[in-house]
C-alpha cells in the first residue's frame, strides 16, 4: 500500500510541475510567415527523369522544361475553332499539390480569350489534369511535402481563314 502512495505522489507531482518542462513559447505570424517563404534550398517539384541530376538548378530547369514541352504539346493538338482573328494571352496559376497531382487554380483571361474560343478554358484544364504525377515539392526546413503555385502565360494568336 505505501508502494501506491509512493506513485500517486509521483505523478500528482508532475500534474503540478510537469507544465514547466514543456516548452509553450509561442511564435509569432511574422516567425511562421519567414519559415515558410519559399528558399533555394527548398526541393522544387520534380519529375523522376529529373530527379536523377545532381544540381538543383538543373533538376527544376529540366522539370519546366518538360512541363511546358508537355503542356505545348497538348495545346498544339487542340483544333481551336474562332470566328475572329486575334492575340491574347491569358494567364493560368497551375498547383502542385502535396501528392504530385497537377490542376489549374484559377486563369486570368483578361483578354476575354474564353468567349472568342469555344472550349478552350475545359481543354487547358483537361491538358493539366493529365499530366503525369509529378514528386511533389518539399519545404526542407520542415521536412514535408508542399503545395505550389506558379503561373503560366499562354499566348494565342487566331487568324481568320478566308
Amino acid at each position: 500500500m505505501q508502494f501506491f502512495k509512493g506513485i500517486s505522489f509521483v505523478l500528482l507531482s508532475f500534474s503540478f510541475f510537469g507544465c514547466n518542462f514543456i516548452d509553450t513559447k509561442k511564435v509569432s505570424n511574422e516567425e511562421i510567415q519567414v519559415a515558410s517563404t519559399w528558399s533555394e534550398k527548398d526541393q522544387p517539384p520534380s519529375f523522376e527523369q529529373c530527379d536523377v541530376l545532381l544540381d538543383l538548378y538543373d533538376q527544376k530547369k529540366c522539370f519546366e522544361e518538360n512541363l511546358l514541352n508537355m503542356i505545348y504539346s497538348g495545346l498544339v493538338s487542340l483544333k481551336v475553332m474562332s470566328s475572329e482573328s486575334f492575340d491574347s494571352e491569358i494567364i493560368v496559376v497551375i498547383k502542385i499539390n502535396e501528392n504530385g497531382l497537377f490542376s489549374i487554380d484559377k486563369f486570368d483571361d483578361s483578354d476575354g480569350l474564353f468567349n472568342k474560343v469555344t472550349n478552350l478554358e475545359k481543354q487547358i484544364t483537361k491538358i493539366v489534369k493529365n499530366l503525369p504525377k509529378a514528386l511533389p515539392a518539399i519545404k526542407t526546413n520542415v521536412g514535408s511535402y508542399v503545395n505550389v503555385k506558379f503561373t503560366l502565360p499562354i499566348k494565342i494568336k487566331a487568324s481568320v481563314l478566308e
